[in-house]
């Protein structure tokens, strides 16, 4: 049989073979090339790798002879590793050998973020000065172009350990309220609490001379930011308007067991005292003829320090002396040290009223306090209000600005002899005194006291958002404590009125700005009574009031007053004892209160407090007056009385101190490292600024101690890398660290606290590393800090911080292991 082809089909099949041969022969001839190059290829690759374990081996051996030389090398260029004098070291770029083999090592720095984990980039992670990565590479070009690679991290190598486990392992360090004991074999604690406590009171042995007095007033106040910086105390020394020196300011180092206080200056308005050309020239009319009833001090917004004297002058009774400028005293005449007179308050009716008050017996201004940008001043029943805000441009002719009006309180100034007692009625002002009253007793007296003021004393406190001013309530009158709102200032737009004689009354006035609580302390008829002193809790909600005591005027066999209440000022327009009982048409506190008596020694009813003040958070009530009567039973004019045994329901004696001549005055401050002290004047004219420390009774241990560690010496540039410790941390306790680094000077390390810087874990000096889990540990940061904190470096140091809220209790410290590595 024929086939017969068509025509073209051949040409067909002829594209197609060569077109497929075309595909399959490059194919067949790359096989076959393989196959040939294969032994060599692999031949090649075998050599590559053990070039770059020698590459390895020789560029950890470079890093163990000196790390520092290593981690110097240009980072992210080529180097490759040479022999020279015995040693291996880096050489600059790549090296070719003659097997056609190319040698590299690239050095980079390492970043880690803030877990500690290495980063993939710098941005916003940290270096680490101790760790390098390194890239090795060996490539060659035949038979075929290819690499070998290998990444590496590599660390300083030499790792040491400096570990503080002994008695005379610690004891090389500074110890500041921290002691070693070898309970253990040697560890670290809070000292001993061997300073005084309230209940075993003791003046201090450094005593001092006030000029003129006797003293009738003190305030005072502690730094909140160093113990190096002395506390400021400001007394009023002039019970007469013929005494000289009206204020004294006294300077008190803080931090010392014993303190001695220093007289920087006083202030008088006496020409005698003044050196020639520096007497005042502008005095607005103030003379040197006035009296100090009391004394506060003020630091305006500028840092400059003011006293503030209440007086019986009838145009000034605040007088105001600028005692610092830019932190130098601010002296008239520096020669004798005489502080400058400033400006002044004048008591008015109203801010816009054009006669000044007065009170009716010229006793002016008799109470001072300070709150904010505010201050406060009483004067014959009333309370008035001043600004302080523009304290530092206000000049000796001008009174400082009054806030709002008057406000009306409880109680009448009594004069001796006259029968009468006085007080302004609803829109008088000037000499005008239409409210009046007839004494219990010709003399003024009322309860042991003489009571002359309407007024004793006044606090103001402040409690969410609302402002309150606890007033003592003096003579002529009941109740004996009030609280006065005094938040909603009255303006020509309020009802009433600012200028309305309704204005601040107790009756008609506004709620915001008026007395608006009161207590009365036995509502028996012809009870005799008066607060001296009062003290507020920062809260708000408790006050401590000194009271007379000692008079039974209603003849049922006890005194009407006791000497000391807690009043529960919880709800401010209803104080209350803490518990009260009815008996007949009367109430009077059943808890809550002090009167002297058992288990208090014989003759302590006849204490007539002065004026009293609570310290340590309410646990401690400190009293000081006189002896009311001279009869042979002897109290003590300085009393302590405990509220933690068992609560503030029975406040109880716990020790005194028998000084026959009588305080007039005390106040307290409690310095940043928790010590206390009292400072009182006494009814004395020589020794009469006297000084008690006091503390928590049972206490063992001191609240707060820190501990700075001897010098570790590296000897050399090292990496510091961690701490860990063994610690004990009983509740109500804490224990802190900080580290410190720094250079060596000429290979030596400062012993000087000034070289280091000691930071926490961040490498900020104003964190610690806290204990995690019961341990204290960290890592220690590897970065450079300004000023004195450098690590790699050679100097290591550590402090360590103790505290405790329960002072029967310690933190402790058993010991610390440091590693560091070159």
């Amino acid at each position: 049989m024929f086939i017969r082809l068509q025509r073209g089909q051949l040409l067909v099949e002829l594209v197609m073979v060569i077109g497929l041969t075309a595909l399959i022969i490059p194919a067949l001839l790359s096989g076959f090339i393989a196959s040939i190059d294969s032994k060599p290829q692999q031949e090649k690759r075998v050599q590559a790798v053990a070039l770059l374990k020698e590459t390895e081996t020789a560029v950890k051996s470079v890093r163990d002879n000196d790390w520092a030389t290593f981690a110097s090398v240009t980072k992210n260029a080529a180097y490759h590793p040479v022999i020279s004098s015995n040693k291996w070291i880096l050489q600059s770029g790549v090296a070719t050998n003659s097997a056609g083999l190319t040698q590299s090592v690239v050095i980079s720095n390492v970043y880690r973020d803030s877990g500690g984990a290495i980063a993939s980039s710098p941005t916003g992670n940290t270096l680490d000065p101790s760790t390098l990565k390194v890239v090795l590479t060996v490539s060659w070009q035949k038979p075929i172009v290819s690499s070998s690679t290998s990444t590496i991290y590599l660390t300083r190598t030499t790792n040491l350990t400096k570990s503080h486990t002994s008695v005379s392992d610690f004891a090389l360090g500074t110890l500041t309220n921290v002691q070693i004991t070898s309970t253990s074999g040697g560890e670290l604690k809070l000292a001993n609490n061997n300073k005084a406590k309230w209940c075993s009171p003791t003046f201090n042995s450094n005593i001092i001379d006030l000029p003129d007095g006797p003293p009738v007033a003190v305030a005072a106040t502690a730094s909140a930011t160093s113990v190096n910086i002395p506390n400021d105390v400001f007394v009023a020394t002039a019970p007469y308007a013929t005494s000289s020196t009206k204020l004294a300011y006294v300077n008190v180092p803080a931090n010392v067991a014993t303190p001695a206080a220093t007289l920087k200056g006083i202030f008088t308005l006496d020409a005698s005292k003044y050196s020639a050309g520096t007497y005042p020239s502008s005095l607005g009319g103030l003379t040197n003829n006035f009296k100090t009833n009391d004394v506060k001090y003020y630091t305006s917004s500028g840092g400059k320090l003011y006293a503030l004297l209440a007086t019986d002058d009838a145009s000034h009774e605040i007088v105001v002396v600028q005692i610092k400028s830019g932190g130098t005293d601010s002296y008239q005449d520096p020669t004798n040290k005489i502080y400058k007179y400033w400006t002044y308050f004048n008591t008015k009716i109203n801010s816009s009223a054009a006669t000044n008050d007065q009170s009716p017996f010229s006793y002016g201004g008799v109470s001072v306090n300070v709150l904010g940008t505010r201050g406060y001043v009483i004067s014959s029943g009333y309370l008035y209000v001043f600004d302080l805000s523009t304290i530092d441009t206000a000049t000796t002719t001008t009174s400082l600005p009054m806030i709002g009006c008057r406000i009306q309180l409880d109680g009448y100034d009594c004069k001796p002899g006259t029968g009468q007692n006085k007080k302004y009625n609803s829109g008088e002002t000037g000499a005008t005194y239409t409210d009046t009253a007839t004494p219990a007793h010709n003399d003024c007296s009322d309860g042991g006291n003489a009571e002359l003021n309407a007024d004793n004393d006044i606090v103001p406190v402040s409690v969410g958002g609302n402002t309150y001013v606890y007033v003592a309530v003096g003579a002529g009158t009941n109740p004996e404590f009030e609280i006065v709102n005094v938040t909603n200032v009255p303006t020509g737009a309020t009802s009433p009125t600012l200028t309305n004689n309704s204005c601040g009354r107790i009756s008609g006035g506004a709620a915001g700005w008026k007395m608006g609580g009161s207590l009365d302390f036995n509502t028996l008829s012809n009870t005799e009574e008066a607060a001296n002193s009062v003290y507020a809790n920062g809260a708000g909600t408790r006050a401590y009031v000194s009271s007379n005591g000692g008079i039974d005027g209603n003849s049922d066999g006890k005194a009407d007053s006791k000497q000391f209440y807690i009043i529960d000022t919880s709800t401010k327009t209803a104080p209350k004892f803490l518990s009260t009982s009815s008996s007949g048409t009367g109430s009077v506190a059943t808890s809550g209160f002090y009167d002297g008596a058992s288990p208090a020694p014989t003759g302590d009813s006849e204490l007539f407090p002065r004026r009293s003040l609570t310290v340590l958070n309410g646990l401690r009530a400190i009293l000081v007056g006189k002896d009311g009567f001279a009869n042979g039973n002897n109290a003590e004019e300085y009393q302590v009385l405990q509220m933690d045994s068992p609560d503030e329901t029975t406040p109880k004696y716990c020790k005194g101190i028998d000084f026959d001549q009588g305080f007039n005055d005390l106040t307290s401050v409690s310095e940043l490292d928790n010590e206390n002290y009292v400072y009182m004047v006494a009814n004395t004219k020589e020794n009469n600024l006297k000084i008690i420390e006091g503390g928590p009774d049972n206490a063992i241990f001191v609240p707060l101690g820190t501990y700075e560690s001897p010098v570790i010496d590296a000897s050399t540039s090292a990496a510091f890398n961690r701490f860990i410790t063994n610690i004990g941390q009983p509740a109500s306790t804490t224990i802190t660290m900080q580290v410190a680094v720094a250079a060596a000077v000429a290979n030596v390390c400062p012993i000087s606290n000034l070289a280091y810087t000691y930071v926490g874990p961040s490498g900020d000096s104003s964190t610690s590393f806290q204990v995690t889990n019961g341990t204290l540990t960290g890592l220690i940061p590897l970065l450079a800090y300004i000023p004195n904190y450098a690590n790699p470096n050679q100097c290591f140091r550590y402090k360590v911080t103790f505290s405790t809220l329960n002072q029967l209790y310690t933190p402790e410290l058993d010991d610390i292991t440091v590693n560091y590595s070159y």
